[in-house]
């Protein structure tokens, strides 16, 4: 598979080099213009090894010139974010003029949107000036800002303060990552909307859309009856909007291993063009049917896309799935690999920090676990009957999609759900009826036949209740949920090479990558456990900076004594952003908390 996939080795170079760029960027101070100037040197060695016929060569060659062109492409962009970071805490200004570019986002005490800077007042003169920013409000506004509208705010933009304590989330850094340098936390009174444009602009298409949408769910699923949390569902699964999500659902989703379903991924736009196909798929014995379906193809999956906002992981997903229908139109043959690596590798060129992002990260690592994973796993058994063909089908799918990621949740979010082969088919099969179900309702409310767009919230609200349904059987269930987990990115990179080797040694039917295989397994168990007796052994104390509180805690073997003052014990959200990580990285089972008086 891999040897028709020439773009997948290509993805590699390319995220190796941004990688790289990073940290030539950060610990060796390396000039951009210096990578820049290589790279051309490498270029030009590339064409005359082309030239004359040296493919070897050539083939190394390449790599390096890809590798070269990510870190050259990162470096370029973190030194246009510096420069804009140095230029705006440069300026003296009292206050400044910006544009809406997101639809508002409901939060526990306030409303937050993300807006583009247009000028700053310096010293009574208006300086233009664009810098991307994440702007706060209450919550208690009754005229929200919409996307498009143009805000005149009092004060500064401030830069978010970088991580305070050991193993805490940098938030800063993954702001940064999304291209938001600023924040502004904003109160009723240092504002005011000084431009009226929401909507009107082609570039805020998407957000209109998505908020027509909106309208339309709220109108024939929340007010046809259903419960708030299909609403809640739908409107998180469609709009990737999770304003209306219940805590203890969102929890139901996170225990069964289906939290990814909340969010607008790869795997809603692949369920989208999966309907689509097999409605439509009858057209293209048409005498002109592959361009009729062609067409259709991109309007549908085109509109799905406005209704979710174009966020990148939809950008990403559709663009690979137009890829596969080029091809098939085209009439040549393709490899699902390096058609995802093609879709990865127009993304990174354009925006190189995407590598960084969890979700593209996942997204891309289930559709890889899908493509290498689920043969396999699906040749363990092949049942005679329909049913239970199907069954398994999704049950194999599920897995594959859980083996490929699992290391990285892991990473991530430091929990394993026990029972995501018992749930995830469950949630699978309901979700392929509801997201088409959605589309269906959103079109047939154009047409404004009010008693078919009733039908259509009927099915829409159903399968909703079905899906949540599915994702709270395992909360009855003793053990559903692993937490507390932790991986090291050494042992990261090991997993990902013991389930590639091992897959290896199946494509290949080799026994040699099996062995291969097997040691790194060996290999991974010796670095954990090792690890794990240093982290028991060593005794840690550490005074954690919370603004309002006082934090100190001493570290003995897997216990973790905490004292603090009476209010921060009482708040969780607290303890879990500034103490949380570090006790789960040292691998805490019991914390003892002791409040002063």
């Amino acid at each position: 598979m891999l040897s028709r996939a020439p773009f997948v080795g290509v993805v590699i170079f390319l995220a190796t080099g941004i990688l790289a760029g990073d940290a030539l960027r950060t610990t060796g101070s390396m000039p951009v213009v210096f990578v820049l100037m290589v790279w051309v040197l490498v270029t030009i060695g590339c064409g005359l090894l082309h030239r004359f016929g040296r493919p070897t060569a050539f083939a190394v060659g390449l790599a390096g010139w890809m590798f070269l062109l990510g870190a050259g492409i990162k470096m370029a962009a973190e030194t246009e974010k510096d420069a804009q970071i140095a230029t705006l805490q440069a300026l003296e200004y009292n206050a400044y003029t910006a544009e809406v570019t997101s639809i508002p986002e409901k939060r526990s005490n306030s409303i937050r949107f993300e807006v583009l800077s247009r000028q700053f007042n310096t010293a009574n003169q208006w300086t233009s000036y664009s810098a991307k920013a994440l702007v706060y409000l209450p919550d208690s506004l009754s005229d929200v800002p919409q996307p498009g509208d143009l805000l005149l705010i009092k004060g500064r933009l401030e830069r978010p303060a970088p991580p305070a304590n050991p193993e805490q989330f940098d938030y800063a850094q993954y702001l940064r990552d999304k291209g938001i340098l600023f924040t502004a936390f904003v109160n009723e009174h240092s504002y005011k909307v000084i431009s009226i444009d929401s909507g009107k602009s082609p570039s805020y298409w998407p957000e209109a859309v998505s908020e027509w949408a909106d309208g339309r769910f709220l109108a024939y699923v929340a007010d046809s009856g259903a419960s708030g949390a299909a609403y809640g569902l739908v409107k998180a699964m469609l709009l990737g909007r999770r304003d209306d999500l219940g805590a203890e659902q969102v929890g139901d989703y996170v225990i069964s291993g289906a939290v990814h379903i909340l969010s607008v991924s790869g795997m809603h736009v692949a369920i989208i063009f999966l309907a689509i196909s097999m409605a439509f798929g009858w057209v293209r014995r048409w005498p002109f049917g592959k361009w009729v379906y062609l067409f259709l193809m991109a309007a549908l999956l085109g509109f799905y896309a406005l209704v979710t906002g174009l966020p990148p992981s939809v950008q990403r997903a559709a663009l690979m799935c137009m890829v596969l229908v080029v091809a098939e139109m085209a009439e040549r043959k393709h490899s699902p690999m390096n058609t995802l690596a093609f879709s990865a590798l127009v993304i990174l060129l354009v925006d190189p920090c995407a590598l960084y992002d969890v979700g593209f990260q996942l997204s891309y690592l289930a559709m890889a676990g899908i493509f290498l994973f689920y043969e396999p796993l699906y040749s363990i058994l092949k049942p005679a009957n329909r049913v239970l063909k199907f069954a398994w089908q999704v049950t194999a799918l599920a897995f594959a999609a859980q083996l490929a990621t699992f290391p990285l949740s892991l990473y991530y979010f430091h929990q394993f759900p026990t029972y995501f082969w018992l749930v995830n088919p469950l949630v699978v099969t309901f979700t392929n009826i509801l997201l088409p179900a959605s589309l269906v309702l959103l079109l047939v409310s154009l047409s404004g036949i009010s008693w078919l767009g009733w039908l259509a919230g009927q099915v829409v609200a159903f399968s909703a209740r079905l899906t949540d349904w599915s994702a709270s059987i395992p909360r009855s269930l003793p053990g559903h949920l692993l937490e507390n987990l932790h991986l090291n990115k050494p042992e990261l990179i090991l997993l990902y090479s013991i389930l590639f080797t091992g897959w290896y040694a199946w494509h290949a039917r080799s026994l040699g990558w099996l062995k291969v295989s097997v040691v790194g397994a060996v290999v991974f168990a010796t670095i954990s456990i090792t690890g794990s007796l240093n982290t028991y052994l060593n005794a840690e104390e550490v005074s954690f900076q919370v603004p309002k509180h006082q934090v100190l805690s001493f570290k003995s073997g897997n216990v973790l004594y905490l004292l603090s003052d009476k209010a921060f014990a009482r708040d969780i959200r607290t303890f879990d952003f500034n103490v949380k990580s570090y006790a789960v990285s040292r691998e805490i089972e019991q914390i003892i908390r002791i409040t002063a008086p």
